[in-house]
C-alpha cells in the first residue's frame, strides 16, 4: 500500500456524500466520480483546539468499489465534508 497522499484545497471542496446505514458514508462523489463505499474500515472523532475555534471532526477511512481506501473528514462545526487521506 503506498503512502496517503493529502488532496488540495480544490479537490477537497468538490466532495458530495451520501450516507447510509449508522450515518456512514455509503457513497460519495469527488472529482467528478462516484465512489461506492465497500466497507467502513474504521470511525472516529477527534475534537481540535476550541481556544482556536476548532470543533469536532468525525473521520471514516473507507473501503471503495474502485478498490482505493479513502479517508473522509466531516467537520461539524463547518458542516462540511472533505477528503482527508487517500490511498490506493
Amino acid at each position: 500500500m503506498s503512502s496517503p497522499a493529502r488532496p488540495t484545497s480544490k479537490q477537497q471542496a468538490a466532495l458530495e456524500v451520501a450516507l447510509g446505514k449508522a450515518n456512514a458514508p455509503d457513497r460519495f462523489t469527488w472529482r467528478g466520480r462516484i465512489y461506492r463505499v465497500k466497507e467502513v474500515q474504521e470511525r472516529w472523532r477527534l475534537v481540535g483546539a476550541w481556544w482556536d475555534g476548532e470543533g469536532e471532526m468525525t473521520f471514516f477511512r473507507v473501503l471503495t468499489d474502485k478498490g482505493g481506501i479513502y479517508e473522509l473528514r466531516f467537520d461539524h462545526k463547518k458542516a462540511k465534508w472533505s477528503v482527508a487521506a487517500v490511498q490506493d
